[in-house]
């Protein structure tokens, strides 16, 4: 490491004004996020066991920059390591991916079980679990460290609430330009390139280091690309996946002909559709293939009771279930995708070709967003396999996936009614676990009000039928009942069901499944490890005040993503626009602190702690019905406890003359923020609010 004078003369900070510095900060503090948010990207994709730890880049992204403005001066830096930190901990993602030798695509059973993936049984395989999320943990705090010292540096001798700002604005730029390449399907050794550009010029002044840091960049990008570039496969980043299609093997009839089905694609590395040809043509030749005896009893299924004119299918993948529905005669379909990518492959490569038909409207956007919208009513609702495995929106939300508020109580009720009055409700899953089947019963029959028909089609596929069109399309009455008996009495209680403030579907109960609560004490532990590791040599340490600030303001903002998405949709462009919505909130908050001088804490404190007890016990779905006016109603109530918590932090800095020792304190309590995130899976969502009093609480300091 660097004697931090050498760092000093690598910034020439000395010799800059505050123009030159309040720029420096902008661009750096953009970068740093924007490598933030490509470590999320591309760890979650390629590291299994990251599915089974919430947040785990984003907590350690946090703990590194704080750390990093925490040491600004110390004797040491990582400056001139950034590149060579960076490329460590990007190929530790194409080290650790399934497709590797280490073959990590298993993980302990939890709320994430529910993936087609092997469970860990084993002691060395539970330790290697560990291993590999403690490594990603440590390696990803270290990456982000001279990201911290590095726009401190550039804070010193300003103002804190000017340095402030211009992090937060250059922050906004970070993200902006993240979303911006993800709407373009930019895979991330794009992103990676581009921070290896920026640290390069921005953190090497030595020619040694210059040349080993830009080696070392080329090396990796080199590897992520490859990685993207397999004989078998195509593979293309989404705004939400990592999607890879390939052709599905070969099958041999009894006559000896062999015949490929179609197509297979992956979701982050995992099993997630078949896109098949179950055209008549193919299904009189091929009958005897399983794949397609299969196809056939899965898509064609609920045509066996209607005969539909209005289809709607949300969740439509390539197309197989609106092929289906134009098979059986529908005269008009609404697909509903959320990934324009999986909508693409579907126009290319599907035989039936179902989107260029004529008779079906494609609608790119979140099924549950769909649902609420006022529109037509349909003959015929299908849930498409909506299992979104993982993406890149559940990181940023917390533990909100794609797929968790369509499968909710209240989402049934939307949709139910949304049929006509004879119309039918066709819900298929594709479970592993058992106890997922008594709950999906017991929310349809609240949601209908009667007992849904099941039917077990493959060996782990079963479809639900709901609705009054049941009442006349010929099913005899002792046929549509609900659980066979034995499964009734190996579940007699189906656990909770899921509603919109508790949509967890893949967890049995509520509780903290052992793999997040053990992931969590090793995190804590390890990141009060490395703080007391960089602050040993520091004079003096965390800020109370600072530290839950950040703590409270990180929990209260991952619950209103999470609840934004439930009134917005879960889409890309809704966790965008939320998060650059709150770093322009947080600007005017600091504008307003500009203009009239700090605030008094106790009148702040008081406004925060109403607001929060107000997002607490008004339910979000109060605003579901109510059109704009509901929507802009709720979204003014979510985002106050934030303007409110942005008021005080920019009154507690006001008058400071140094930003990057409070600003250390207020990052790293995010990480703790984090950790009590997860509280959502026992409280609900709602309940987060009340826990943010507490935190807040613990933060007070009178003027």
């Amino acid at each position: 490491m660097f004697e931090k004078e050498d760092s000093q003369r690598l910034l020439s900070n000395k010799n800059l004004t505050d123009k030159q510095r309040i720029f420096h900060i902008i661009v750096t503090s953009a970068l740093g996020i924007f490598l933030e948010l490509l470590l999320i990207r591309w760890l979650d994709s390629q590291v299994r066991p990251l599915a089974y730890v919430k947040n785990l880049p984003l907590i350690a992204s946090f703990l590194g920059l704080g750390i990093g403005y925490a040491t600004t001066n110390a004797k040491r830096s990582l400056i001139p390591w950034a590149g060579i930190l960076l490329a460590l901990i990007l190929a530790s993602g194409t080290l650790f991916s399934g497709d590797s030798w280490l073959n990590t695509q298993m993980g302990p059973s939890g709320p994430e079980s529910n993936l087609g993936v092997r469970i860990t049984q084993s002691a060395a395989e539970i330790s290697g679990f560990c291993a590999i999320v403690m490594w990603i943990f440590i390696f990803t705090t270290l990456s982000m460290v001279p990201l911290g010292q590095l726009t401190g540096l550039y804070m010193e001798g300003l103002p804190a609430i000017s340095a402030y700002m211009a992090n937060i604005f250059g922050s906004l730029l970070g993200v902006g330009l993240s979303f911006l390449l993800a709407t373009m399907s930019a895979p991330p050794w794009v992103n990676a390139s581009i921070g290896f550009l920026l640290l390069l010029l921005y953190g090497q002044n030595s020619s040694g280091f210059r040349i080993f840091a830009f080696l070392a960049a080329l090396i990796t990008c080199f590897g992520m690309a490859k990685m993207d570039s397999y004989q078998d496969c195509t593979t293309v980043w989404s705004p939400y996946n990592k999607i890879q299609i390939s052709s599905l093997p070969e099958e041999t009839t009894r006559d000896g002909q062999r015949f490929s089905p179609g197509w297979m694609l992956k979701a982050q590395n995992i099993f997630y559709q078949k896109i098949l040809d179950l055209s008549p043509a193919t299904a009189a030749k091929y009958s005897d293939l399983l794949s397609i005896r299969n196809g056939i009893s899965e898509y064609n299924y609920p045509y066996q009771w209607i005969r539909p004119k209005e289809v709607l299918v949300v969740g439509a993948g390539t197309g197989n279930d609106v092929a289906a529905a134009l098979r059986s005669g529908a005269e008009h379909v609404d697909a509903v995708e959320i990934d324009p990518v999986i909508i693409r492959f579907g126009r290319e490569l599907h035989p039936e070709h179902p989107y260029d038909d004529p008779r079906v409207t494609v609608i790119t956007d979140d099924a549950r967003a769909f649902l609420k919208r006022p529109g037509k009513s349909y003959d015929l609702i299908v849930f498409g396999l909506l299992d979104s495995h993982s993406s890149f929106y559940s990181s940023l939300s917390g533990s909100i996936r794609l797929d968790n508020y369509v499968y909710t109580v209240e989402s049934f009720k939307q949709t139910l009614k949304r049929l006509k009055p004879d119309g039918i409700l066709s819900l298929s899953f594709y479970v592993e676990r058992k106890w997922m089947i008594p709950r999906f019963e017991a929310m349809l029959r609240e949601a209908w009000g009667q007992t849904p028909y099941m039917k077990r089609l493959t060996p782990m596929g079963y479809t639900f039928l709901a609705g009054d069109g049941l009442k006349t399309c010929g099913m005899k009455e002792d046929v549509r009942v609900g659980l066979p008996p034995e499964m009734a009495r190996q579940f007699p209680e189906p656990g909770p069901v899921c509603r919109d403030d508790w949509p967890f579907i893949y967890l049995e109960k509520r509780t903290l499944p052992p793999t997040i609560l053990w992931a969590s004490c090793l995190i804590f532990l390890a990141g009060i490890a490395m703080v007391r590791l960089f602050f040993s040599n520091q004079g003096g340490g965390l800020d109370r005040h600072f530290f839950f600030l950040g703590a409270g303001f990180l929990l209260v903002e991952t619950k209103t993503i999470a609840q934004l998405a439930l009134i917005f949709g879960t889409t890309w462009r809704v966790s965008a626009a939320a998060i650059a919505g709150i770093f322009f909130l947080i600007l005017g908050a600091n504008m307003v602190i500009l203009r009239t001088g700090p605030l008094r804490n106790g009148f702040l404190y008081f406004l925060l702690f109403l607001s929060l007890l107000m997002t607490s016990f008004v339910p979000v779905d109060i605003a579901l019905g109510h059109g704009i006016p509901g929507a802009l109603g709720m979204l003014t109530l979510l985002l106050l406890p934030l303007f409110f918590a942005a008021l005080i932090f920019a009154s507690s800095i006001g008058k400071l003359k140094q930003l990057s020792p409070v600003l250390a304190s207020n990052i790293i309590g995010a990480v703790l923020g984090g950790l009590l995130e997860n509280l959502s899976l026992i409280l609900g969502i709602s309940a987060l609010g009340m826990v943010s009093i507490l935190v807040y609480a613990a933060s007070y300091k009178k003027k």
